[in-house]
């Protein structure tokens, strides 16, 4: 269960927790706090799982290289550029 620390400090299975900190307890831990000291926490809402609607970023480009270490140079009447290549 997430639960915020609205005690000072309060000790845990997680170790000690501070004002404010966030932490996801056993539910049978949370009411064993509770009983003891009922402002101890604030019960968190469940936050539903969603999937990242990051981009993944772009593959990383490389000079391509000739095999004695000089630079590739890009062949124009291609359509790729043999001048770069994904890492």
């Amino acid at each position: 269960m997430k639960v915020k620390v609205t005690a000072r400090s309060i000790s845990t299975s997680l170790g000690i927790l501070r004002l404010d900190d966030v932490a996801d307890l056993p539910q049978d831990e949370v009411n064993k706090i509770i009983k003891m000291n009922p402002t101890a926490f604030e019960k968190m809402p469940e936050s539903p799982v969603f999937k990242s609607t990051k981009k993944k970023a772009p593959a990383k480009k490389k000079r391509a290289r000739n095999k004695d270490g000089t630079l590739k140079a890009d062949d124009p009447s291609t359509p790729k550029n043999e001048a770069w290549t994904n890492v």
